[in-house]
């Protein structure tokens, strides 16, 4: 008897509490899967959504929504007047911010994500080289099923084969909330009928203010994230190697020698040193396949090999060690110097002002030690 009871107050409770769930039929949703905004000419916000639509009678139809309003939630007012789905942001993977808004900050926008309890904090985020809208809206040669889906996918597979440092909505705030540390984004660009990535974009708390080119993302976020399987190409000066070059050389007049390296694996620390001025040992260590060279050399010789080493790590080191420079020269901190600082700094606080003051005239001591373990596939 007392089982029946038990039962039939189970039934009860889930009747009622049925009724106060929302019922949401999928063909009457709009997902959001990707969201643009954009700096507008009289200081407004332009945002643009892209959607994803389920018909039982067709093919599932992605739909872009534009319009201007002075916040992102006001955007999406006005957006839901333009469509008979209902928009819903649970399933958002990739937020695109333009170039000169991104240039102004994005703390509000960015704020507005994290305060959504729907969309998860993995959610990417990115920066447009011109517009938000031209990313979203661009004609490419091969049109995606679903543009979100398809620039996320772009970013996450580069993420994996640590091309990029990971931009997820979370590590955003982390680093725009710590003090010395600033964040840092994949920079989107449309050209030649393809979406792509063209660098990382630089900030100082939440202004984009610098770019760094794709080639050179590696000098970066090798003091990042270390690699597991990552790989870079390297420009030597192809004098040194003279007594090494096979004949087919003798004759040209190429003064320099291109060689890419993969399969590395890498790790590096940090340290802060006690001083008046804040200084910096900066210690990286690479293992790496030679993969490819633009010019044939006999490694079976171990001086060669040694020289090629030594070669690579010097070229490494040098770009790191202007890396740096470049970023202490601007201002911004993605590596984490000033965390590194803190944390010598025991009980001692630290502000932001006062560590852009510190960073301004900090020291770096950079290390690059480079080891070829594998000269190709045949070794």
């Amino acid at each position: 008897m007392t089982r029946m009871i038990m039962l039939l107050v189970v039934c009860i409770a889930s009747f009622f509490l049925s009724g106060c769930v929302e019922t949401k039929y999928l063909e009457k949703l709009g997902l959001i899967t990707a969201v643009g905004y954009d700096q507008d000419e009289d200081e407004k916000i332009t945002g643009t959504l892209v959607l994803y639509q389920f018909n039982p009678a067709m093919e599932d139809v992605e739909k872009v929504l534009t319009s201007t309003a002075k916040t992102s939630k006001g955007i999406r007012l006005s957006q839901n007047l333009e469509t008979d789905h209902k928009l819903v942001s649970g399933q958002l993977r990739i937020a695109i911010y333009g170039r000169d808004l991104a240039s102004k900050g994005i703390a509000h926008l960015v704020d507005t994500l994290e305060r959504d309890s729907s969309i998860g904090n993995m959610v990417y985020l990115t920066i447009a080289d011109t517009t938000a809208e031209e990313i979203l809206t661009y004609q490419m040669e091969e049109t995606p099923s679903n543009r979100g889906t398809y620039l996320y996918n772009l970013v996450r597979q580069n993420v994996e084969a640590e091309m990029l440092v990971s931009p997820t909505l979370q590590e955003f705030i982390t680093d725009y909330g710590s003090v010395g540390k600033d964040p840092i984004l994949p920079l989107l660009t449309a050209k030649d009928g393809k979406v792509g990535v063209s660098g990382m974009a630089l900030f100082i708390r939440d202004k984009f203010i610098k770019e760094i080119k794709k080639d050179k993302i590696f000098f970066i976020r090798s003091l990042i994230e270390d690699y597991d399987l990552g790989s870079v190409e390297v420009e030597l000066p192809i004098e040194p190697f003279d007594p090494y070059l096979s004949r087919l050389h003798e004759g040209q007049e190429n003064d320099k020698v291109y060689i890419m390296i993969d399969s590395i694996k890498s790790s590096h620390t940090i340290t802060a040193k006690k001083s008046t001025k804040p200084s910096f040992k900066v210690q990286l260590d690479i293992q790496s396949r030679l993969l490819e060279m633009s010019e044939e050399m006999n490694l079976s010789e171990p001086k060669a090999l040694r020289l090629l080493e030594n070669e690579i790590g010097s070229y490494i080191e040098k770009n790191i060690k202007d890396m740096i420079l470049m970023l202490q020269e601007e201002g911004t901190d993605p590596i984490g110097f000033g965390m590194e600082y803190k944390s010598i700094r025991g009980h001692q606080n630290v502000s932001r002002n006062e560590w852009d003051k510190l960073y301004k005239q900090a020291t770096f001591d950079v290390e690059v030690h480079n080891n070829i373990i594998r000269t190709g596939v045949i070794d």
